[in-house]
């Protein structure tokens, strides 16, 4: 059971990380900080579904990862405007920036339904542009593992969307 300190030193550790995470996938400072609040609070509430399989950074990364693509899905059912904002183009080039927050609109879009870890493998994938060899290091799963999910992302947005998108198909199998 983490105890204050323990989850005092992993905020500070990872903290701004998270943060850059949710910045990464919101473009939104404002929403980016409450997604990383909301990280630390339910590594704090389910701590007991934390198994160790996987280290702490990895286990915040997946929950802001989640929570991001959670506050896309609810942006595009309230009609919202998925948008960067200026203060986030300042902090990337603009190129990479909208490249991210398009990839991660049409994810909140294609993914409803998906299965966490495919969610988090295809993010790190098609958002993040990292390789299954990285993927695989980054969750402390096999390459192999990381390549199924990679397909099964690949068929669950084919069925999802009932054509093929370019999100889907420009990396299927990782990019490796």
């Amino acid at each position: 059971m983490l105890d204050e300190v323990a989850i005092a030193e992993l905020y500070r550790r990872y903290g701004h990380a998270v943060y850059r995470r949710a910045l990464t996938l919101l473009g939104h400072p404002e929403d980016a900080r409450e997604i990383m609040q909301e990280s630390f609070c339910q590594l704090v509430r389910g701590q007991e579904r934390f198994e160790g399989r996987s280290s702490a950074f990895t286990y915040l990364y997946r929950i802001a990862t989640n929570l991001s693509i959670d506050a896309l899905r609810r942006r595009k059912t309230r009609g919202e405007p998925v948008s960067l904002d200026d203060r986030n183009l300042q902090s990337q080039p603009a190129a990479a920036a909208h490249r991210a927050l398009a990839a991660a609109s049409e994810l909140a879009e294609l993914t409803l339904g998906l299965d966490t870890e495919t969610l988090t493998v295809a993010v790190m994938a098609h958002v993040d542009g990292l390789t299954q060899d990285e993927i695989a290091d980054s969750l402390g799963l096999s390459r192999r593992t990381i390549g199924k999910r990679l397909k099964h992302f690949a068929e669950h947005v084919r069925g999802r969307s009932g054509v093929t998108t370019t999100l889907a198909l420009e990396k299927e199998g990782g990019g490796s």
